[in-house]
């Protein structure tokens, strides 16, 4: 399984977690169109992997994440579709390489190109316990095709359950019985009975079992009788990381065996120490993720004795790293009212808004802002002007702005307001004269303007939250031409501060989901008013739209439906602080369909794609050059695909064929995840570590590359990072398996010694482009060369005036306030 830190928890966070997760990993409502299961497992048949070693593995990737432990083995494709085996039965290579814990199979490229590093294992082997039902397991009949889940009743203290489904030749139901357990899974399997029965083997992770009833299960299989059993018990405990649990477990027994398990005392000791640093590792993943508050006041009361030797060196650290945030801070703010108080009383008016604003809203976080101000503070050869000056430009511009003019920095106050104004004025006659307004602004510069744009609280403020619902949830919505309105929820982090910059997780929901769902699902369910998931815990903001139309079943690949999901976002980023380097497009079921599809659609939006459980078809199987690593180029777009092993739509689409090409080719950036006999749902036991994917250094959006390789068969497909063709005017068939070469865009940023933009491929009339430019990208200060086709032209830098439009409109309406556009350039 992938290497990951736990999420800190108390028996009432496990036990609520556990009964939300029951019934979740089980083979859920499948189409009616699925094949039956005789031709399934006939081509299951051809998904055999070759076996490299028993040895249990660790495999380390070159983009920083961890795989494993786990068996390893070689595949060639993980397509079911038998055309594609066909084809890559040719090949002897095998370029996939698989993860296998006995939970899921994890497929990544095995070049060198993406795997860093593969070591043996050297975690102890897992506590299984095997179950008497294993005797009893169903090994003939076949499985009928499952076109909806009817009930799955609890397991019971045997860890047997009834699990009822419609087929098309009526209900049917089958007796489950877990047959063997360990750390990382269970074996679920069928059981014979008078009735209907087949072949079966599923796996969920211990987890999801509630937790006194798992604790049930063991003693049933096991012998309480026996102090040896009370022991594996407490190693299974133990290997789960449920530490808490495992000193419940080992504290009882100790009481039942006094002198046989006497020596086993000082585990108690252990189990405390392992439990204080799990909650201390916990308090360390809230502290990165910006909840410094909290973090502060948990480091602050922890019992220090707790933890190992070694650790408690580390809580002192931190303690003090705390406590020295925390005076520095309250230094720095009492430092600049000293300085304030020292300007003319009408100086002090005219910045007085802004000096609460900083007074009110500096934190542990912010205070880095004023770092200028802070280093220079004690310099007694500058004056309070200039003081005061550096501490504004640095709450103003970020850390680091060095401003030292007060005339300036008062300026720059004028020019934020403008620019909240303009941002959120449908008035286009008042947005004019707002640029006139700007060009009389010593601060209205385009340099400024954009440490500005990207460092301002966001211009618009959202709806207040319903009181019934939890702390950070909105529920908002965004009007579409035609009358259409679409409705989207947003969850904020703990210690939401619209100052600070958060990543986010577009979450795009199923048919029949409403967008809770998916808040649910990366957030966690609420218990006792809280959320604790994963996407809390990292401080992450998710957005989820309700897109569906009333009518709609399926994903229809539509520019309108990307238009109801994108609107969303860019309306959620005019409302909340959101850091448009990392936002992550994520889908359940046909969610994940539509995020796919977007992703290779706009891969210039995203850090990253999630799709679990997805279909594939269409534009989908065309547009998977554009998250592909062009020539010399890093790859644009990371993505992460989870589905289950018996999900019915990869025999009916071209999900698999669609995955296996991403792992085939080291020029991805990807893992796919297949969960061992399950069907499609949404697993949620996956979220944790899909964060730690989030969470990668590598996984930032590349927002100028320095060459384009897209392809494009829509027409509102046809903006790509910095290149616009402005009409398109090549629609490609979706089912040509080789589209027209007209249908694509490539083009490339020249050396720095050039200055220059090459445009060779774009599918607009007689070749026009319209190029958006960036200092990140041209130098504005040496005459640009821009070459579309066979016209070239020379461009010089905009007036500032040209350039502060542009760049308040790009703003506007893209909604990205991070990374503006300075000029545009139209080529004919």
């Amino acid at each position: 399984m992938l290497h990951r830190k736990r999420c800190v928890s108390s028996s009432a966070v496990v036990s609520a977690a556990d009964s939300r997760t029951s019934v979740v990993p089980i083979v859920c409502a499948l189409r009616p169109r699925l094949l039956r299961c005789s031709a399934i497992c006939s081509a299951f048949l051809l998904l055999i992997p070759t076996k490299l070693s028993a040895q249990l593995s660790v495999v380390e990737l070159r983009n920083g994440m961890r795989l494993g432990p786990g068996q390893l083995l070689e595949t060639d494709t993980i397509s079911t579709n038998p055309h594609a085996r066909n084809i890559r039965s040719e090949v002897l290579a095998k370029p996939i390489l698989i993860i296998d814990n006995g939970l899921t199979v994890t497929y990544v490229n095995k070049s060198p190109l993406t795997v860093a590093r593969v070591s043996d294992s050297t975690t102890p082997p897992m506590e299984l316990i095997e179950f008497p039902s294993a005797r009893e397991v169903a090994r003939s009949g076949t499985q009928p095709a499952i076109q909806g889940i009817m009930e799955i009743s609890p397991f019971n203290q045997y860890g047997r359950r009834n699990f009822t489904f419609m087929t098309s030749r009526g209900p049917m139901s089958v007796l489950q019985g877990i047959t063997e357990i360990n750390p990382v899974y269970a074996k679920v399997e069928v059981l014979r009975t008078q009735t209907d029965q087949f072949e079966w083997d599923l796996r969920i992770t211990p987890a999801s079992i509630p937790r006194e009833r798992l604790r049930e299960i063991l003693f049933k299989v096991l012998d309480p009788t026996k102090s040896g059993d009370w022991l594996r018990v407490v190693r299974f405990y133990m290997q789960a990381e449920r530490y808490l649990e495992a000193r419940e477990i080992l504290t009882e027994a100790i009481e039942r065996f006094p002198s046989d398990l006497a020596a086993s005392r000082t585990l108690i000791t252990q189990l405390d120490e392992l439990y204080a640093s799990q909650k201390f590792n916990e308090i360390k993943v809230r502290r990165q993720s910006g909840q410094r508050q909290l973090a502060a006041q948990l480091l602050l009361a922890f019992p220090e004795s707790a933890l190992p030797v070694e650790t408690q060196v580390e809580l002192e650290d931190q303690i003090n790293s705390v406590k020295q945030e925390i005076a520095l801070t309250d230094e720095v703010i009492k430092a600049f009212e000293a300085q304030v108080a020292k300007l003319p009383p009408a100086d002090q008016q005219a910045i007085a808004e802004v000096v609460r604003e900083l007074v009110d809203s500096v934190n542990l976080v912010t205070v880095t802002r004023l770092s200028d101000f802070q280093v220079l503070r004690r310099d007694a050869s500058l004056s309070s002007e200039s003081l005061v000056s550096y501490a504004l430009g640095g709450w103003l511009l970020g850390s680091g702005a060095g401003i030292d003019n007060f005339a300036v920095a008062k300026s720059l106050i004028r020019v934020r307001e403008l620019i909240r104004e303009y941002l959120d004025n449908a008035d286009l006659a008042r947005r004019q004269q707002i640029l006139a307004e700007l060009q009389g602004e010593e601060g209205a510069q385009p340099e400024y303007l954009a440490r500005l744009l990207a460092t301002m609280r966001p211009p618009q403020s959202p709806s207040l939250p319903r009181e019934e619902d939890l702390p950070g949830l909105f529920r908002l919505q965004v009007n579409r031409p035609g009358g259409v309105v679409v409705n989207y929820v947003v969850q904020l982090p703990p210690e939401y501060d619209p100052n600070q910059k958060y990543p986010c997780i577009l979450g795009i929901p199923g048919r029949g989901d409403k967008p809770e769902v998916e808040v649910d699902l990366w957030c966690g369910a609420p218990i006792q008013g809280f959320r604790i998931g994963p996407a809390t815990r990292r401080s992450y903001i998710v957005v989820s739209p309700d897109w569906m139309l009333p009518e709609q079943s399926d994903y229809q690949y539509t520019e309108l439906e990307h238009d109801r999901i994108l609107s969303c976002l860019r309306d959620a980023m005019r409302k909340f602080s959101i850091d448009t380097d990392r936002v992550f497009v994520t889908g359940h079921l046909e969610g994940a369909t539509a995020a796919w599809d977007i992703a290779q659609s706009h891969p210039d939006l995203w850090a990253g794609a999630v799709m679990v459980s997805p279909g594939a078809d269409k534009y989908i199987l065309h547009y998977s050059v554009n998250v592909r690593a062009p020539k010399n180029g890093d790859v644009p777009l990371a993505t992460y695909i989870v589905y289950g092993q018996f999900d019915g739509t990869r025999f009916t689409n071209e999900m698999g064929s669609a995955a296996s090409e991403y792992v085939e080719s080291p020029r991805y950036d990807s893992i796919v995840v297949e969960y061992r006999g399950n069907g499609r749902t949404r697993f949620p036991e996956e979220c944790g570590r899909i964060l730690d994917w989030m969470e990668l250094s590598s996984h930032r959006r590349k927002r100028f590359p320095r060459s384009i390789e897209t392809k494009s068969m829509r027409p509102g497909d046809r903006f790509f990072y910095w290149l616009e063709a402005p009409a398109s005017t090549v629609v490609g068939n979706t089912y040509q398996f080789d589209p027209t070469d007209k249908s694509g865009f490539e083009a490339r940023l020249l050396p720095g010694t050039v200055n220059g933009i090459v445009v060779s491929r774009i599918p607009s009339y007689r070749s026009s482009a319209l190029i958006w430019l960036s200092p990140d990208m041209v130098d504005f200060n040496q005459p640009i060369s821009i070459s579309v086709g066979s016209n070239d032209r020379r461009v010089e830098r905009a007036s500032n005036s040209e350039m502060v439009a542009t760049m308040l409109e790009d703003a506007r309406q893209r909604g990205d306030r991070m990374h503006v556009f300075w000029q545009r350039v139209l080529i004919n």
